[in-house]
């Protein structure tokens, strides 16, 4: 797979820090105005997990190119919806640090760092620059949205309200209202759905059982 060309590179918006919990610190990237490539820089370290994630369209291509200093980081791409599916995983490709390929579907995408082996145990922060491009006819695709932002906030507040860890958890059904997006959430062996209500940043509203309580 080849690397960016060098006229790819451009400033990236990042929407800081949307959320973080347990697993994975989130991070949105917009492209500059008449852009359609973006380059950020950061730090991670040990169990760290960032996400950063961008929106586009079935059929376009999306390439990423990692650079990192000492240590072992790598990138996964994840496909809208996935609850740890992956299009691509990094540290099981022969050629790890690049990914360009065609895209399944309309929606929010993830490109996910993490570190593994001695530079993930030894909690020594590591730098990377993450290059990020998306070409092709882009219908259907639009700012990134904060779609995936709500359905982590959800998941990580239902997860602490009824004692599980998200990964547990299942997301059913995801609603955009003038009142924020609404995300119904599925716990083992409850009786009906959670329903929580989230900002596109984020910030969790509230979330209850849709069914008897004494049925949960």
């Amino acid at each position: 797979m080849n690397k960016l060309p060098a006229y790819f590179l451009a400033s990236a918006l990042v929407i800081g820090i949307s959320v973080t919990t347990a697993e994975a610190t989130t991070k949105i990237i917009q492209f500059a105005k008449g852009k359609t490539s973006a380059s950020v820089t950061g730090k991670i370290k040990g169990n760290e997990d960032i996400d950063y994630i961008l929106r586009a369209g079935a059929g376009q291509t999306l390439t990423v190119d990692l650079k990192a200093g000492k240590g072992a980081a790598f990138f996964n791409v994840l496909p809208p919806g996935s609850t740890g599916e992956a299009l691509f995983v990094g540290s099981m490709d022969a050629d790890g640090k690049h990914f360009n390929g065609a895209l399944p579907s309309n929606g929010d995408y993830i490109v996910r760092l993490y570190l593994m082996g001695g530079a993930k145990d030894s909690g020594k922060p590591v730098s990377y620059t993450l290059n990020v491009a998306i070409t092709g006819n882009n219908s259907g695709a639009s700012a990134a949205s904060g779609t995936v932002v709500a359905e982590k906030a959800c998941l990580a507040e239902v997860a602490k309200t009824v004692g599980l860890d998200s990964s547990k958890l299942k997301v059913l059904d995801v609603t955009e209202a003038q009142s924020g997006i609404s995300v119904m959430v599925q716990v083992p062996e409850a009786t009906a759905p959670w329903s929580c209500l989230s900002s596109k940043s984020g910030k969790v509203d509230g979330v209850s059982f849709t069914g008897s309580e004494g049925k949960l």
